[in-house]
Parts: structure tokens; sequence; C-alpha cells
């Protein structure tokens, strides 16, 4: 699995904010000042621009894009630490949904999502191999049942 890390390019997110918004949405208003951020579905290594330029549109006109880049950034380094410690490589397929307020002219963002999307072929490998454990922890049952008096 080959190492990643975040890069971030604002201004080329501030860009594509519009864009995204336009041809994705991105966003859910659950209540006043409370919304739902998603990434939808991205290859692991770009999920901090699809929430930067989510968010730019989202919050572009409400609060101070410094704001925004200080709450995305912290979100994004969360995001990523859980994706390496899940094991997600950097080629791998998610989806990022969380949920965001605003409050006092801050920016918060709550606990994220994070669905990882395997691939048929890596899924089958998986149930393969655990139908493997699954006989030899059987075997092992049964021999030491047999050893019982």
């Amino acid at each position: 699995m080959a190492a990643w890390k975040l890069e971030e390019n604002i201004q080329r997110d501030l860009e594509k904010a519009q864009e995204n918004v336009e041809l994705y949405g991105g966003h859910v208003v659950k209540a006043p000042n409370r919304y739902e951020i998603r990434t939808g579905v991205v290859v692991a290594a770009r999920f901090a621009d699809k929430l930067r330029r989510t968010a730019f549109a989202v919050f572009g006109g409400v609060l101070p894009r410094e704001e925004i880049v200080r709450a995305t950034s912290e979100l994004n380094k969360k995001i990523y630490e859980k994706l390496i410690s899940m094991g997600v490589g950097k080629l791998d397929i998610v989806r990022i949904t969380v949920e965001a307020i605003i409050e006092g002219g801050k920016l918060t963002f709550g606990e994220p999502k994070i669905e990882w999307f395997i691939p048929h072929s890596e899924v089958e490998k998986r149930v393969v191999e655990c139908e493997r454990r699954i006989n030899e922890i059987k075997q092992k049952i049964e021999t030491l049942l047999r050893e019982l008096p």
C-alpha cells in the first residue's frame, strides 16, 4: 500500500466550490445553522478537496474564508488519521458524511461517518479467508471435544 498525505490547495478549492454545488449538491440543511456535509463517492486521496469545496460552497457567504479553512483543516486531519487507522489506501473508494454547526461565527464539525467501498473481488478473497479460518476453528473444536472424557 503506497503512503499518502493530505494536500491543501485553497485557491483551487475556492474556484471549484460553486461547480461542486452545481454538480453534486453536497449538503443538507438539517436545522438553522446545522448542516450535513457529504463528499459523495470519492477516491480516498481526494476526500479533503471535496470536503473543502463543499464547505466553501455552503458557508462561503456566511463565514470568513479563514474560519472555513481552519475548521475543514482540523476535520481533514481527523478523517485522515481515521482512514489510515482503518487501513484505507489512497486509491480506495470512500464516502464521508459529517454534521456541521455554526455557532458564534465558528464552524464546528461533528464525528465523521466514513463508508469504505471494497471491490467485489476483494470481498470474495476475504470471504474465502474467513471460511478457511472457520474450518480451522471447527477442526480444533472437534479435536478438543474428542479429547474430553
